[in-house]
């Protein structure tokens, strides 16, 4: 589980993944994932769901429209990386900032507009049986 808190104090909590975008084709793009895929995309391909790290996926804002669609084809398999414009870090935790007001999608539920918030792993916060 990883715990959020947005710069005017509200907290939530999500399980898989954390999207904040304006817009997909241009601008920055910040995926937070707890484990390798998005829906049927393969996000983070070295993600795993119990190592108390979450993957952090940017895109940096300069990426071109056509270097996007390319990497979108491509992330049903993973290998959208390596790409000089995308970038992946494996954190306990971190801040996520943006230069203006953007919205955070929370395991595909729409909570705020932010420009800051902090991602922090609950090690272990909940049991799942299957």
């Amino acid at each position: 589980v990883i715990r959020v808190e947005s710069d005017d104090g509200r907290t939530a909590w999500f399980v898989s993944h954390l999207v904040a975008v304006r817009s997909w084709w241009r601008g920055p793009l910040v995926a937070a994932v707890n484990g390798q895929y998005l829906g049927t995309w393969d996000v983070s391909p070295r993600a795993h769901p119990n190592d108390g790290r979450i993957d952090v996926v940017r895109v940096d804002a300069a990426m071109s429209i056509r270097d996007r669609w390319r990497a979108r084809t491509r992330l049903r398999h993973g290998t959208h990386v390596p790409h000089p414009a995308i970038e992946i870090r494996q954190v306990a935790s971190t801040a996520l900032t943006f230069d203006r007001p953007t919205p955070v999608v929370l395991d595909g539920v729409r909570w705020i507009e932010t420009d800051r918030c902090t991602l922090t792993v609950e090690p272990d916060a909940l049991t799942v049986i299957v």
